[in-house]
């Protein structure tokens, strides 16, 4: 363990130089940083396959995600009553208004937006009169059935189309999406609401605050644990840090491999349970070298000597066990598995570089 024994003897250079490799990431994740994604293939599966036949038909966009649905219904009356009508208008035409709905269809027989296109009319005049009855009443009854406006009439809902990127909505898009519908819903007497895969993004909790509570509840369990605001930070410090330049290795993965969106967050669960995890097995040991009566410098020698070697072990364990996803051969675990690796990989260094170095300067 030469590096956390130098991060023990000369803790002033060992803090500059980590604090250096943190710049160093930082500037490399702002410079070469890649985008996350959300799409990806699985070939030769009975799934793509699917997929596949689904986006010849005609109900594709639908089949795929590409659309979402506005649908309303009136406290009292029917969703067709002119009042009703006048109501939900504005909210569809703001919604068409927006940059990734190409066309919002209204129950009404309107549509909204510049890449509406009419639908598809069968045509039945090279048909034979008895079976082109047979068609007629069998397109009629699709008809209803599928119609957006609700047999007793209280409940209606308008389609729009959306112009995907990547198979995926921006989520500034799919926000103002929603903030349109909450508007209308808002409007006395009517209920508005949405439906869609494709508004996910916008319906998700951003996940940091989670992790915060997560950190708050591990910090306060360490000042009960150890009685002391310092040795209770210690770890928590450490793996914020370490955390620091693991998310910044999975910007730069995302430059080279396919990362999804949620890689970050991955990462960062991971990162914090080992992290602050190795950061306490080495803490632990310091302190008992400290109540053995052992000097703050040798105390952190000892630590580094016996618990710096278990963590090394630990995380290279589970460094190899990430890259097994790997072996599975599917493209889009590449960028997930080497992203999480590369954030155990700095939760370790931190444990055993910045860690000794704090250890040595605070005794």
């Amino acid at each position: 363990m030469r590096l956390s024994t130098w991060a023990v003897t000369k803790p002033k250079q060992a803090l500059l130089g980590f604090v250096l490799l943190l710049f160093a990431l930082g500037f490399s994740a702002a410079r070469f940083g890649g985008d996350f994604i959300d799409s990806f293939e699985l070939p030769d599966t009975e799934s793509a396959t699917a997929t596949e036949l689904l986006s010849e038909t005609a109900a594709a966009g639908e089949a795929s995600g590409a659309t979402a649905r506005i649908v309303w219904s009136p406290d009292s009356g029917s969703a067709v009553d002119p009042e009703v009508v006048v109501a939900i208008e504005p909210t569809l035409e703001e919604i068409a208004a927006l940059e990734s709905v190409t066309c919002v269809t209204s129950p009404y027989g309107e549509t909204y937006g510049d890449g509406c296109e009419a639908p598809p009319v069968p045509d039945l005049s090279q048909v034979p009169p008895e079976q082109a009855q047979v068609f007629q009443a069998a397109i009629e009854a699709t008809t209803e059935a599928t119609s957006p406006i609700s047999p007793d009439g209280t409940v209606a809902y308008a389609t729009a189309t959306l112009d995907l990127q990547g198979d995926a909505l921006p989520a500034d898009q799919a926000i103002a999406f929603l903030d349109a519908v909450e508007a209308a819903d808002e409007i006395d007497g009517l209920t508005v609401g949405a439906s869609g895969a494709v508004l996910g993004f916008a319906e998700a909790e951003p996940p940091a605050l989670g992790e915060a509570v997560g950190v708050t509840v591990a910090l306060i369990i360490l000042l009960i644990a150890f009685g002391s605001a310092i040795a209770a930070g210690l770890p928590i410090v450490t793996a914020l840090f370490g955390l620091a330049g693991g998310l910044s290795l999975v910007v730069i993965t995302a430059n080279f491999l396919d990362v999804a969106t949620f890689g970050p967050t991955l990462a960062a669960m991971i990162g914090l349970g080992v992290g602050i995890d190795y950061a306490l097995f080495i803490t632990n040991r310091y302190r008992q070298s400290i109540m053995a009566g052992h000097a703050p410098r040798s105390a952190a020698l000892e630590a580094v000597r016996t618990s710096g070697r278990a963590v090394a072990f630990a995380a290279t364990a589970v460094i190899i066990a990430l890259m097994g996803l790997l072996v599975l051969g599917i493209s889009f675990f590449y960028g997930l598995a080497i992203s999480a690796a590369a954030t155990v990989l700095m939760m370790a260094l931190s444990a055993l570089w910045l860690l000794p170095a704090l250890l040595s300067l605070l005794g």
